[in-house]
């Protein structure tokens, strides 16, 4: 029973080190220019940075499954309770950008720790 009391620690701060480690340009300012774009493409419009639309689309997929992974396999409870069925990519888009766009002065923030607070507040868990 004590080796998985343990479990949840580590895997929090895992998921913190690599936020962490992250490149110094890894931010709010970059992510919010990226997923702008990448709502833009995704209305029919053209992208100016294809890579940082990807780049974004990279960020909020991998940060949602690690949300999913820490619940499923390291025993944490849910942060984000998304509806069943999960929702369009574009969506998510949408609300990191209005996220970010509400709070200027958390842009320097990691990226990953911005979309996971924009998400929870969307969607908290009762």
């Amino acid at each position: 029973m004590s080796s998985l009391v343990g479990r949840p620690i580590v895997v929090v701060s895992a998921f913190f080190a690599l936020c962490l480690s992250a490149g110094a340009r890894a931010d709010g300012n970059q992510l919010l220019e990226e997923c702008q774009d990448g709502i833009n493409s995704m209305s029919g419009g053209v992208s100016r940075n294809s890579v940082g639309v990807g780049h974004c689309v990279g960020v909020l997929q991998a940060t949602m499954d690690t949300l999913d992974l820490f619940h499923e396999a390291g025993g944490l409870p849910r942060l984000v309770c998304v509806p069943e069925g999960g929702i369009p990519m574009i969506q998510s888009m949408r609300i990191v950008v209005q996220s970010l766009q509400a709070h200027p002065e958390s842009l320097h923030l990691n990226e990953s720790v911005l979309v996971v607070s924009a998400l929870k507040n969307a969607f908290p868990c009762q």
